[in-house]
């Protein structure tokens, strides 16, 4: 602690006082100062039978006081939940009095963090593994190198190669994913692979042959051609327009593919319980937690076990699917190389791209197509839902998940908040429309359900640009501007929080072990460190009677009165 806010500090009579008030709420005993001095001072007490020291240490340099807290014990454990109590109680006693407090080293935090980093390991392995065994068997032992993108394959090889040659023992294996990025698994799986279409502009067909009447596909293969070969004069006369044809020409060459293989749908979907979105929501969360594990990051007890939850339930959705594909091959052995059907998908549709870069260049209007609308909307909502994450991200008993939404078709779920203790949630659901005319107006809007039940819905809109030929000036020039209306999302982030707040409140370790006798649900309140009173049900709101101790009148795990551990044994003494 960095120095003291009081106009006075007086060393030992704050430490008594600290310590005497953490003997207190921690219903600890034995409390002894052993060792005294001007500058240093040393403390024990007991919890559950447990001897914790304590040791303060008072320095005054440059006119800075510091006050440090050394707590230990004799034998120390990451899952010796007393200790842990203990530093964060006489951290929240003083953290107010004093400018600063600075957190120097924390070896339980260290131990659970070295504990989580197994199953990082575990969960991260396990998909590499799973990735290699199907792709293998689907695509041919060279599969990374025949199918993976370029930034992939060039990744790998730069650091591959290093990791080899500090391992001799290694140098003649092939480790092809253990080099890769934990986000580029994720890549992998939900790559998709595209070819030229069958039928495209540059294929020869006969009703080309002008003077026979043509289908209206063929038509529009003409003006296709014929927009390509114009991109290709400007390109082959002036290499520099490379730049304002460049988008052009990619929407051409882009609708005369079409996907070939679809790594999810067609690989890794027959094997995984959850879809593919679900699933990136469960690996970018895992992501997040990796990192504050990988990054020695300080690490509670709440927040050690819902990483070890949500990591526990990935590592089983992965072994799960790799049992089902294990068994599959058991069954299938002989015919397993029979590629899976192949979905086809038509992204794109026909525009008129040259037309809209003319009027966009000519009238400084901007008008967007689908895509780009769909980008920008989609750039304001992830911001909004990422705010509302961080905002609670603390909280470990809420399991927070967030799907960016597509925005073509209407999404359920999207962004989703569960109380893992009293089983509330709220929802959102999406439902767009997009408009890429010129003066079109796209919007989106959302729907906010808690427990499924309708509460209220907010929209955001764009409106796209809109230009005219003039006739004098011979140009497009601007009817219309583009508008973007986005301010709804912070009504929607405000519901959200007050949702969470009326309805779904911060909850500590300290509920009864015994059922609401209105609801029957295990979320009675046994503490009196929260704003509830004591037998506040938090999933009906019910008032039970909880019994108290007669002596030191703190609430018991109980209906009855009668007399809590600490005193119990007190009485037992005398």
């Amino acid at each position: 602690m960095i120095n003291s806010k009081q106009e006075s500090f007086d060393f030992k009579e704050y430490t008594t006082e600290l310590m005497e008030k953490v003997e207190i709420e921690l219903a600890a005993k034995d409390l002894e100062f052993y060792t005294n001095k001007d500058r240093m001072r040393k403390c024990t007490l007991v919890l559950k039978d447990k001897q914790y020291f304590v040791q303060f240490t008072f320095i005054m340099t440059h006119g800075t006081s510091q006050l440090k807290a050394d707590i230990s014990r004799e034998v120390e454990s990451k899952d010796d939940k007393e200790l842990h109590d203990l530093k964060i109680k006489i951290k929240d006693l003083i953290i107010d009095e004093w400018e600063q407090c600075v957190w120097l080293e924390d070896r339980q935090s260290e131990e659970l963090a070295e504990d989580l980093y197994k199953d990082v390991h575990s969960v991260e392995n396990s998909l590499r593994r799973l990735i290699n065994t199907i792709l293998f068997y689907n695509l041919g032992g060279d599969w990374w190198e025949k199918y993976m993108p370029t930034h992939l394959t060039k990744k790998y090889n730069q650091r591959n190669d290093p990791y080899r040659d500090r391992a001799p023992s290694f140098k003649n294996i092939h480790t092809n994913l253990l080099s890769i990025d934990t986000g580029d698994l994720v890549t992998i799986i939900s790559f998709k692979t595209y070819r030229v279409k069958g039928t495209n502009i540059f294929s020869k067909d006969d009703s080309f042959i002008f003077g026979f009447a043509e289908p209206e596909n063929n038509i529009e293969r003409r003006k296709d051609l014929h927009r390509f070969q114009y991109i290709m004069n400007n390109l082959m006369n002036d290499e520099k327009s490379i730049e304002g044809l460049q988008k052009g020409l990619t929407k051409i060459l882009q609708e005369q593919m079409e996907v070939d293989k679809d790594f999810w749908e067609d690989y890794f979907a027959p094997w995984f319980s959850c879809n593919l979105r679900e699933f990136q929501g469960k690996w970018e969360n895992f992501s997040t937690d990796r990192n504050h594990v990988a990054h020695n990051k300080l690490i509670d007890n709440k927040l050690y076990q819902k990483f070890k939850k949500s990591m526990g339930d990935l590592l089983t959705l992965i072994t799960e699917a790799e049992d089902k594909f294990s068994e599959h091959l058991e069954q299938e052995m002989n015919n397993f190389l029979e590629e899976l059907e192949e979905m086809e998908e038509s992204e794109y549709r026909q525009r008129e791209a040259d037309l809209r870069e003319l009027m966009a260049e000519e009238s400084g209007v901007e008008i967007r197509d689908e895509d780009d609308i769909i980008e920008l909307l989609q750039e304001h909502i992830n911001t909004a839902f990422e705010e509302i994450k961080q905002d609670i991200y603390y909280r470990s008993e809420l399991e927070i998940t967030y799907s960016e939404p597509l925005l073509k078709d209407n999404d359920e779920n999207v962004f989703m908040i569960v109380h893992n203790a009293i089983n509330n949630s709220i929802t959102v659901d999406v439902e767009p429309f997009i408009n890429a005319e010129a003066a079109g107006t796209s919007n989106v809007k959302f729907l906010v359900y808690y427990n499924g039940e309708y509460q209220e819905s907010f929209e955001i809109s764009y409106t796209n640009g809109e230009a005219e030929f003039n006739e004098e000036q011979g140009c497009f020039m601007p009817s219309i501007l583009d508008e973007l209306d986005v301010s709804a999302l912070e009504e929607l982030e405000t519901l959200v929080h007050n949702l969470l707040e009326e309805k779904m409140p911060e909850i500590g370790e300290d509920m009864a072990s015994f059922p609401c006798e209105e609801c029957q649900g295990f979320a009675v309140n046994i503490s009196k460190e929260n704003e509830y009173t004591v037998g506040h049900c938090f999933i009906c709101g019910h008032t039970n009677q909880v019994g108290e101790c007669m002596k030191c009148e703190e609430p018991l795990d109980g209906t009855e009165d009668g007399f809590c551990e600490s005193c119990q044994e007190f009485i037992d003494k005398q």
